[in-house]
């Protein structure tokens, strides 16, 4: 059995790659049991709202190629049914992003084992609304930073995704996490920048293949008669990616490890505990040799 992830420790861009992916398997149960229980309504939401994207989508291709009357309405009818679905996208996001950040907190209290999903509730709850309130006030700093002709909102980014792991691990307040949050990012930006572009970059093109049936059903729609299979196709793209959403916690998790990284490199709270626990564990606890000098 491979010994627990150590979260406090320094890491380089490859190993937080690496150890994202590693985290995620090995506590894939009882994370994605978390997951499913408190995003469990907005996943299904989300697979409703897919599944009626597509039938818009491929009403209006339909309405297009027939020169339909009604063409108007199946237009005003995607925008809308488009717009509701990347609400109902970001939302989900949040939930598993804020789930996914508590489990992590709440592995790191134990001393690297995996918590239960009481656990895991319990500090869902009591950061729900920091989370939630900080969450908004970052939305506008974002949509401000993008305004302001888009590269500000890009520099921003990496800064302020390390806000909510900064409070819930921390337990510190807004304020306080925005402080440091550009403390951290100093001379790291491009590296804190790179593991988000990567592993939202991995997540969004499984997405995206999940997706590619269904575009391609409700284009081909318009000149096909594709009656007979199109629903079932949408239905089981939709849940395929709402299964898929679960592993927009591999960012979270990303993030979450560029911050230990980081913190260790400013502060070295990790290798300080580590020099504290010298000579306090039992040898025979690990079932490995003392080491020899």
């Amino acid at each position: 059995m491979n010994p627990p992830i150590e979260l406090r420790k320094t890491r380089d861009f490859g190993q937080i790659i690496n150890d994202s992916f590693i985290f995620f398997k090995e506590n894939f149960k009882s994370l994605t049991i978390s997951l499913l229980i408190i995003t469990g309504l907005f996943l299904l939401a989300s697979v409703i709202s897919n599944v009626l994207t597509y039938v818009s989508m491929s009403d209006l291709y339909s309405g297009s190629f027939a020169r339909s009357p009604g063409f108007t309405h199946y237009t005003s009818s995607y925008i809308i049914n488009t717009l509701i679905n990347a609400f109902i996208a970001l939302l989900t996001q949040v939930f598993i992003h804020l789930t996914t950040v508590c489990y992590i907190s709440v592995y790191l209290q134990k001393g690297n084992k995996q918590p239960t999903f009481d656990e895991v509730w319990g500090y869902f709850k009591y950061y729900f609304l920091r989370a939630v309130g900080s969450g908004f006030l970052i939305f506008l700093l974002l949509c401000v930073g993008f305004v302001m002709c888009f590269i500000p909102g890009i520099y921003l980014t990496p800064i302020l995704y390390l806000i909510i792991p900064i409070i819930v691990i921390e337990n510190s307040s807004f304020k306080y996490a925005f402080n440091k949050s550009f403390k951290l990012i100093k001379d790291n930006w491009w590296f804190t920048f790179g593991v988000l572009f990567v592993m939202g970059l991995i997540v969004g093109m499984a997405a995206g293949i999940a997706s590619i049936p269904a575009t391609i059903i409700s284009v081909g729609s318009g000149f096909l008669s594709l009656k007979s299979f199109t629903m079932p196709v949408f239905i089981i793209c939709s849940i395929l990616r709402g299964l898929i959403m679960i592993a927009y916690a591999l960012p979270s998790i990303a993030i979450c490890m560029s911050y230990f990284t980081l913190s260790e490199e400013k502060e070295g709270l990790g290798l300080l505990s580590r020099i504290e626990n010298l000579g306090k564990n039992d040898n025979t606890d690990t079932g490995l040799p003392a080491e020899e000098y």
